[in-house]
C-alpha cells in the first residue's frame, strides 16, 4: 500500500511539473519574441524538450501502476527506467548543443534587450524552484523523477545564468556575458545527465545496487539460525525502488519439521526488508549443496 502511494505521489508531481513546465516554456518564448533575445530563444528551445521529457515521464510513471501480465510479468516498472536513460541521453545532447551556441554567441554577440531578458528570465528561474522544491523529496526512489529533477536543475541554472548576463549587459553594453555562463553552464548540465544514465545502465545490466553491500546480505543471511550456506545470491533491482534478491541457502541437517523451514525463510525475508529495504526475496532451501556450474546451481535429480 506504501509503494502503491508512493507511485501516486510521483505520478502528481510530474503531471504538476509538466503543468509548470509548460507555463515557463510560453512565458520565455513570449519573452524571447519581444525582447528579440537568443539567449531566451535557445532556452526556450530547451525547455520544450524538458516538457517532453516530463510528459514521457508522467506516461511512465503512469505505465508502472498496471497490474502485472503472463507476458510482462514483473509488470512495467523498467519502462520508468528507460525513460530516465532517454531523458539524460537528450539533456547530454542539450549540454553539447549549449556549449556550441555558447561559443558562438562569445564570437559573435547580438544586441538583445537587457530588461526584458531579466524580466522573463526572473519568471521563469522562479517557477523552475518551485518545481524544483515540488519533486525533490522523490528523486531517492524514483530515477524517471531524478533524470526530470535535473532537467530541472538545468533550467534554473539556464534562467539564473540569463539573469545574471542581463544585468551585466544592461550594466557594460558588453553582450558576450550570456555566452560566457552558457560555457560555466553546460558541463554542469553534463555531470547531472552522466550520473542518471551510470545508474540506469546498471539497473538494465541487474548490477547489484550501489546502495547494497552484497557481503554484508551474505553475511546477514549465515546469522539466521539454521542456515549452514549461502550461495548461488543475486540481488538487482527493476527500479530505484524495488530491489529484488534469488538465493539457495543450504539449511542444518537437523531441521526436519516443515514449519520450522518456514520459520527461516520468513526470518530471512523479514530481515531482508529490514535492513536492506530488499522488497522481494526469493530463498530456495536445500537439504544437500546443489551441484555448481560456473557459478550457478544447475538442476540434477537426487
Amino acid at each position: 500500500m506504501d509503494e502503491h502511494n508512493h507511485h501516486i505521489r510521483h505520478e502528481k508531481n510530474l503531471k504538476l511539473a509538466f503543468i509548470l513546465t509548460l507555463c515557463v516554456l510560453a512565458t520565455e518564448f513570449f519573452g524571447a519574441i519581444i525582447s528579440k533575445s537568443m539567449a531566451l530563444y535557445a532556452d526556450s528551445g530547451h525547455i520544450f524538450v524538458d516538457a517532453s521529457s516530463l510528459l514521457l515521464a508522467w506516461i511512465a510513471q503512469s505505465q508502472i501502476k498496471k497490474e502485472p501480465t503472463a507476458k510482462n510479468t514483473y509488470g512495467f516498472h523498467r519502462l520508468g527506467i528507460l525513460t530516465a536513460l532517454l531523458n539524460s541521453a537528450l539533456l547530454l545532447i542539450i549540454s553539447i548543443v549549449l556549449m556550441y551556441e555558447s561559443y558562438l554567441r562569445l564570437i559573435h554577440p547580438e544586441i538583445v534587450n537587457s530588461k526584458l531578458m531579466i524580466l522573463f528570465a526572473s519568471i521563469s528561474f522562479i517557477i523552475n524552484i518551485i518545481i524544483g522544491f515540488k519533486i525533490y523529496k522523490d528523486i531517492h526512489q524514483n530515477l524517471n523523477i531524478k533524470s526530470s529533477f535535473f532537467h530541472i536543475i538545468g533550467d534554473s541554472i539556464i534562467s539564473f545564468s540569463i539573469i545574471v548576463a542581463g544585468i551585466l549587459i544592461y550594466l557594460t553594453r558588453l553582450y558576450y556575458f550570456d555566452a560566457i555562463i552558457g560555457l560555466f553552464v553546460a558541463p554542469i548540465i553534463a555531470i547531472g545527465a552522466f550520473s542518471v544514465i551510470n545508474e540506469t545502465i546498471n539497473i538494465l545490466l541487474e548490477a547489484v545496487p550501489k546502495e547494497i553491500d552484497y557481503i554484508k546480505v551474505q553475511e546477514k543471511i549465515l546469522e539466521i539460525e539454521g542456515v549452514k550456506n549461502v550461495h548461488d545470491l543475486h540481488i538487482w533491482s527493476l527500479s530505484k525502488s524495488f530491489i529484488l534478491l534469488s538465493s539457495h541457502v543450504l539449511i542444518d541437517d537437523k531441521i526436519k519439521d516443515s514449519a520450522d523451514l518456514c520459520c527461516i525463510i520468513n526470518n530471512i525475508q523479514y530481515m531482508l526488508s529490514k535492513k536492506f529495504k530488499i522488497n522481494h526475496a526469493v530463498i530456495q532451501p536445500e537439504l544437500t549443496m546443489c551441484k555448481n556450474d560456473n557459478g550457478y546451481c544447475v538442476a540434477h535429480q537426487i
